[in-house]
């Protein structure tokens, strides 16, 4: 501690990267360990035409089910709950989004955090819940009666939010920075007595 109170730059560095790295492992969804998960991320809200049917039950019955991860706080809530005795409350679809238009990724994780990520299912129309989402990949038919229904093109007017999906690559830098003034503080007090 004596060593980061000297050089305020590290100690802040060290700070945020410790804030930075709690939150991703307590408050994320995502796992500790390396991963690769769905990520269906939500691009905007659509109105379905009627020749896509009833919407809800299609998706529902041909979409690829996404379970809902819990996030470590969550499950440690749950935990503390079942030690008194108390239920975990029930998943329903009373709190149900949708049909919204989204687009499917593959995202590989690490200390829960968003290194990668691939095309999975491309563009889709989804629904979510209390239980998770529900996502169904569209044909060009489907595609083309969204597209009429919304009064646009939706694939091209609607922006994937990639940054969601890289942003463990500022904490590899942080930590890099970190180094590189712990590095420079050890040449200078080596300099300031005499080792070098």
């Amino acid at each position: 501690m004596y060593l980061l109170r000297k050089d305020p730059a590290l100690a802040l560095v060290c700070g945020v990267l410790l804030l930075v790295l709690a939150g991703a492992l307590l408050v994320s969804d995502r796992y500790w360990v390396a991963a690769s998960r769905p990520v269906v991320d939500d691009l905007a809200e659509v109105k379905v035409p009627p020749e896509l049917g009833e919407t809800i039950s299609a998706i529902d019955a041909y979409g690829v089910h996404i379970r809902r991860v819990p996030s470590k706080a969550e499950q440690y809530v749950a935990i503390k709950r079942a030690s008194y005795g108390l239920e975990a409350p029930a998943p329903a679809y009373t709190h149900m989004r949708g049909p919204r238009f989204g687009y499917s990724v593959r995202e590989a994780t690490f200390l829960g955090m968003p290194f990668w990520y691939h095309v999975e299912y491309g563009h889709v129309l989804f629904f979510s819940s209390d239980w998770g989402v529900v996502a169904a990949p569209l044909n060009e038919i489907g595609h083309a009666a969204l597209d009429k229904a919304n009064g646009r093109d939706l694939r091209a007017t609607s922006m994937i939010p990639w940054w969601r999906h890289v942003w463990g690559w500022p904490f590899v830098a942080g930590v890099a920075l970190a180094l590189w003034l712990w590095h420079r503080r050890t040449v200078r007090w080596r300099a300031e007595n005499g080792y070098i």
